[in-house]
């Protein structure tokens, strides 16, 4: 039972990580910089359980909060999520939950594993656009059809791409980890 605990307890460390590892890899080209955030909260929610996933991204995020400069620019939490690109970053613990619901559709076959999982990418993927683009239009004082062309339209592809990437690295990276009895998704 302690063994278990621990194997999480390391997951969720290792996984919090990758978050802050590649969330301020960023590119500035507007307002909304293109931000490896994204892939990074996917693979997390593909690669773990919804729980541990969960924690992940909240530990990533208290990190943010206390001053780390971890989010997109490197920016700290009390800079970025109160600001314009805020949205998108506390929507990263909802997207989990949508990323996990889709894979664990009991399928047998990886290729359709892989599309649910990249199913609930897009879906995850369209809420926190949402979440962001709403927060983004009234901190900017935009309208939300100004805020989607400014904030969506241009992050389209390379989110699918990011999605796709996510889906077949942490399905394949899932599966490795938990034949080598290192991944326990319990």
């Amino acid at each position: 039972m302690k063994h278990n605990k621990l194997k999480r307890m390391i997951q969720c460390a290792i996984f919090a990580a990758i978050l802050c590892i590649f969330s301020p890899l960023s590119v500035s080209v507007g307002p909304i910089p293109f931000s490896m955030a994204i892939f990074a909260v996917m693979l997390c929610a593909v690669v773990l359980d919804l729980r541990s996933a969960v924690i992940s991204v909240l530990v990533y995020l208290v990190l943010g909060l206390c001053g780390l400069p971890i989010f997109s620019g490197g920016n700290p939490g009390l800079v970025a999520i109160p600001g314009p690109t805020g949205g998108y970053i506390w929507s990263f613990v909802l997207m989990v939950p949508v990323i996990a619901l889709f894979k664990s559709i009991p399928v047998k076959a990886l290729w359709l594993r892989c599309v649910l999982t990249f199913a609930g990418c897009v879906l995850a993927t369209a809420l926190c656009y949402v979440c962001g683009t709403l927060q983004f239009a009234h901190i900017a004082g935009k309208t939300f059809r100004e805020a989607l062309a400014v904030c969506v339209i241009p992050f389209i592809v390379p989110d699918l791409i990011k999605g796709l990437v996510a889906t077949v690295l942490g399905t394949i990276l899932s599966d490795t980890l938990q034949k080598a009895g290192v991944l326990t998704l319990r």
